[in-house]
């Protein structure tokens, strides 16, 4: 949505095709780093997502083994880089429906919903896709372009034979939202990393649908138990009593099981044909960078697209995409995530000391955690891409 509109407000028609006939309000991404919200704010959308989100400029590591914060960073220490030195917790499909209010105001912008792209395939003079509609029968849209922009499943990647390495995380993840308030409990901060051997955790606060407040808690399922079973308020019951063993029993507003990859398409681009979040790259969600990264791809590429489109450049500067991009995707969001996430779980006690002392160390030092901050906000990224030529 978000590249979509940044393309179409440098007045190039763009047709955006979604399977679903409305935005899903489930429980996805939600941080925006101040990177990303530096990049939005040049389309006219940060404004109307500081209205609705929660700002949180700090955010914590724990060990639950000894019940201590062992790191604390506060991206406050920023504000002389970037005009919002805090994250943004807003839900992701707050952020589409923000997107899409100011899109459709646009006579270049257009969306098709219900239509499920089937196939793709690219000539010398432009795209053709094949789209499914509900009721079964197929139509074809011809253009100049293709964003692939449609997650891990990529039709659009799958269509042009580009691989997708990687790897996939035994565990799965489930996500749980509950109206109990941790920071009042329990002096959480509004982004939260729980370290341990056996069980880690992760905890952050979001708006919410009437803006109440909602928490949500992250929690691997280490077994082979059946999804019915990790789904169950059994299960989740005896995660909280783990983890965040405040009350008996905590009310459950929503729960979502998912498989977690590690992924990196082998190219972001062939041709006419491009790639952008998801159907580009992978990761699991500690750090929240999946959404941001993709908000940042879809943004280069937008801007690359509207200086070919103004005959500023050639369409080798779709190259310049993928050699700013994908090793951005692999130094930065697959690294840190997946540094993320052995922090949390590492076993080896004396391993496990050594992550913890690191983080410790970090945040004690001016330097280290300003240069930690750029790299967890992204801001350290963007300005090695840009840096590519």
């Amino acid at each position: 949505m978000i590249t979509g509109l940044y393309l179409a407000r440098q007045g190039i028609p763009v047709k955006l095709f979604d399977t679903l006939a409305d935005i899903p309000a489930d429980h996805r991404a939600a941080t925006l780093q101040p990177s990303t919200l530096q990049m939005l704010d040049e389309i006219d959308m940060t404004s109307k997502l500081l209205a609705r989100g929660i700002e949180s400029p700090m955010f914590q590591f724990r060990d639950r083994l000894t019940d201590e914060i062992v790191a604390e960073f506060d991206l406050g220490i920023l504000k002389d880089e970037t005009p919002y030195p805090y994250v943004l917790q807003i839900e992701q499909h707050k952020t589409v429906a923000i997107a899409y209010d100011i899109a459709q105001k646009l006579d270049c912008f257009e969306i098709q919903r219900e239509r499920e792209v089937i196939s793709a395939s690219q000539s010398d003079v432009g795209v053709e896709i094949v789209v499914r509609l509900p009721d079964g029968t197929e139509e074809q849209h011809k253009g100049r372009y293709l964003i692939g922009c449609d997650g891990g499943r990529s039709i659009t990647r799958k269509s042009q034979d580009i691989d997708f390495p990687g790897f996939t995380w035994n565990e799965r993840f489930i996500i749980v939202a509950t109206h109990f308030d941790f920071a009042a409990a329990g002096g959480y901060r509004f982004r939260n990393y729980v370290a341990h051997p056996s069980q880690w955790c992760a905890l952050m606060k979001v708006p919410g649908e009437e803006d109440e407040g909602l928490w949500r808690c992250l929690f691997p399922a280490m077994t082979d138990e059946p999804d019915e079973v990790v789904t169950s308020n059994e299960w989740i019951q005896a995660r909280f009593q783990e983890c965040y063993d405040f009350q008996e029993s905590y009310n459950i507003v929503h729960r979502n099981l998912y498989k977690v990859h590690q992924r990196v398409a082998e190219k972001f681009r062939l041709g006419r044909v491009m790639l952008a979040g998801d159907a580009a790259h992978v990761n699991n969600p500690i750090g929240g960078m999946g959404m941001n990264s993709g908000i940042h791809d879809g943004i280069n590429l937008a801007e690359k697209i509207g200086r070919v489109w103004r005959g500023e450049a050639d369409e080798d500067i779709f190259d310049l995409y993928d050699r700013q991009r994908r090793p951005m995707a692999e130094k930065y969001v697959q690294a840190q995530t997946i540094q993320n996430k052995e922090t949390l779980q590492e076993t080896d006690p004396e391993a496990r000391q050594k992550r913890l002392d690191g983080l410790r160390a970090i945040a004690a030092d001016k330097t280290q955690h300003i240069e930690y901050l750029r790299r967890a906000s992204l801001i350290a990224m963007v300005e090695e891409a840009n840096s590519i030529t």
